[in-house]
């Protein structure tokens, strides 16, 4: 009973927390966000592995540089596109929740996260650019 209780406590944890962290989105949802309200792509990778392959048109800002440009207190690079709906993508979608939470709880709107990262895009066999 306990334990149910405790598997039961985790999951609602982790649902509370993946709800804090943004809207998910489908790499098929994805695809539409972008041809339909032209949002911007933040692949937040190393260079190198941006490098090796990235969604289309997506902007490289890696997660230690958005890190140290948040932790200065300053402008950061992802405030330049406060016009348009951001989708944040990682290699496995822990990166991009951090940074979805992060910004959103300092009043950005429209921020999305692609879930599963560049990982599930790879897995529904979406094209990749280098």
């Amino acid at each position: 009973m306990l334990i149910t209780l405790l598997a039961g406590a985790v999951a609602t944890l982790a649902w509370l927390e993946n709800r804090r962290a943004g809207k998910s989105l489908t790499p098929h949802a994805l695809t539409t966000l972008i041809n339909r309200d032209e949002a911007v792509v933040i692949d937040l990778r190393d260079k190198s592995d941006y490098q090796n392959g990235h969604i289309v048109d997506a902007v490289n800002l890696p997660f230690s540089s958005w890190q140290s440009q948040h932790s200065a207190g300053g402008k950061t690079d992802l405030q330049k596109y406060d016009d348009k709906p951001i989708v944040l993508v990682c290699k496995m979608g822990q990166q991009s929740s951090h940074v979805a939470k992060r910004i959103q709880s300092e009043g950005a709107e429209n921020v999305y996260r692609l879930a599963g990262g560049l990982m599930e895009w790879q897995n529904a066999q979406m094209p990749l650019v280098k």
